[in-house]
C-alpha cells in the first residue's frame, strides 16, 4: 500500500478513533529518514481524527 492509500483509509474510516500504534520502525534500519517521515504524517492524520472525533 502507498502511504496515500493508508492516508484515505485512516481519513475514511467509519466509526470512533480512540487509539493507534506505529509499530516496526526501526531508525538504524531508516535510510534517508524516509520511514521516520512516513510514520510523523501517518500519526499526524490519526491525531487529526481522534481529535476531530472528540468534536
Amino acid at each position: 500500500m502507498t502511504t496515500r492509500q493508508v492516508i484515505d483509509i485512516i481519513q475514511n474510516l467509519k466509526g470512533k478513533i480512540i487509539g493507534a500504534d506505529i509499530v516496526e520502525y526501526n531508525p538504524d534500519r531508516d535510510l534517508g529518514s524516509m520511514t521516520s517521515m512516513v510514520a510523523a504524517k501517518l500519526l499526524k492524520e490519526i491525531i487529526a481524527r481522534i481529535h476531530e472525533d472528540k468534536k
